[in-house]
C-alpha cells in the first residue's frame, strides 16, 4: 500500500512539471516501439497523449470504431481482419497541411476490398482525399450508395470519371472548386445514368448551364439541387434542360439567374414535381401562375399545394 501511495506521488509530481504539451514534444523524439509502449504504461495521462500524437496503428483483433476516437490523428491503420458489417464510414479531416491526400489509395483499396457492407461513405476536409484515392476505392468497392465530398480541394473531374462508373444512388458534391460540367458529363454518360436519384452541387464554381444540359441523360434522377457561388453561370438555359427531368420530384435552385422562362418549363413538363424552390431575382408573377394553373389540372399532394404556394408568392 505504501509502495502504491508513492508511485501515484511521483506520477503525480511528474505531471505537474510536463503538461501534456510537453509530453507530446517529448515522444514526437522517440521513434522505437518498445520505448513508445513504456511511454504509454506509465499513467493515464501519458497513455493518453502516446493515443495523440500516434500516426499508425495495427491491430490484428476487431475493435469497435469508438475506440478508434482516441486517435484522432491517425494517418496509417491495418488490420488483419475484414471489417464484414461496416457500412457507413464518414471521415472528417480539416486541418491538414501537406500537399498530398491524408487517405491514399492503397488504404482506400483496402477499405473498399474488406468491407463488402460500406454503402454510405463520407469526406470532409479540403485535402482528405484525392482522385488517385477515388480512383482506388470505385475499382474494388461493390455495394456504395451514398457519397459525400464536402471542402475537397484536390477532387476534379477525375474522380468523377471514377464515380460515374458505380451505380450510387446518391451524391453531394459541396465546396469542391475543381468540379466542372465535364465531370457531370461523366455522371450522365457513365452507369450511373440509370442508378443516381439525388445529386446535390453546393457552391461548386466551375459548374454552368452547360452541365447542366450534359445532366439530361440521367433517367432516374428524383431530387436535384444546385447551389452557385456566381449566379451568371447558371441561367435559363440550364433551367430549361434541368426541365427535361421528367422523373424529378424535388429541385432547389439557389443563387441562380433564372427567370419565368424556367418556371414555364418546369411546369410544363416536370409533372412529378413535389418540391420547388427557387432563389432567383428575376421571377415574377407570371412564372408562379405557371404553377398554380397547373394546379386545377393535376392533384396537389400534402407536400405541394402549388395553388397556395402561387398566391402566397404573389402577395
Amino acid at each position: 500500500m505504501v509502495r502504491r501511495r508513492s508511485v501515484k506521488k511521483k506520477s503525480a509530481t511528474i505531471n505537474s512539471m510536463l503538461d501534456e504539451h510537453v509530453l507530446g514534444l517529448i515522444l514526437e523524439k522517440i521513434k522505437d516501439k518498445e520505448d513508445r509502449d513504456s511511454f504509454s504504461e506509465v499513467c493515464k495521462s501519458w497513455l493518453r497523449v502516446e493515443r495523440v500524437t500516434r500516426r499508425s496503428l495495427r491491430v490484428r483483433q476487431p475493435i469497435p470504431l469508438k475506440a478508434m476516437t482516441a486517435f484522432p490523428y491517425l494517418v496509417h491503420f491495418k488490420s488483419a481482419n475484414r471489417c464484414h458489417d461496416l457500412e457507413t464510414f464518414k471521415v472528417s479531416c480539416r486541418n491538414y497541411d501537406h500537399d498530398h491526400a491524408h487517405l491514399g489509395p492503397k488504404g482506400l483499396h483496402a477499405l473498399a476490398f474488406g468491407c463488402p457492407k460500406l454503402s454510405t461513405l463520407g469526406f470532409c476536409g479540403s485535402k482528405v482525399v484525392g482522385n488517385p484515392g477515388v480512383d482506388a476505392f470505385f475499382h474494388s468497392v461493390q455495394n456504395l450508395k451514398n457519397l459525400y465530398l464536402i471542402g475537397n480541394v484536390l477532387i476534379s473531374d477525375r474522380a468523377l470519371r471514377a464515380i460515374g462508373s458505380s451505380s450510387i444512388s446518391t451524391l453531394e458534391l459541396v465546396y469542391c472548386d475543381n468540379i466542372t460540367d465535364e465531370g457531370l458529363g461523366f455522371l450522365a454518360n457513365g452507369s450511373t445514368s440509370k442508378t443516381l436519384k439525388k445529386l446535390v452541387l453546393k457552391d461548386c464554381p466551375k459548374i454552368t448551364d452547360k452541365g447542366a444540359e450534359l445532366l439530361r441523360n440521367m433517367c432516374r434522377l428524383e431530387h436535384l439541387a444546385l447551389c452557385c457561388k456566381v449566379r451568371s453561370r447558371f441561367t435559363d438555359t440550364g433551367g430549361v434542360a434541368i426541365s427535361a427531368f421528367q422523373t424529378l420530384k424535388e429541385l432547389r435552385l439557389s443563387h441562380v439567374d433564372v427567370s419565368d422562362r424556367t418556371m414555364v418549363a418546369l411546369a410544363e413538363n416536370c409533372s412529378k414535381l413535389e418540391t420547388l424552390d427557387v432563389e432567383s431575382y428575376w421571377i415574377t408573377g407570371a412564372g408562379i401562375r405557371a404553377f398554380s394553373d397547373l394546379a386545377y389540372t393535376t392533384k396537389a399532394t400534402e407536400k405541394c399545394d402549388v395553388y397556395s404556394f402561387g398566391v402566397l408568392a404573389v402577395e
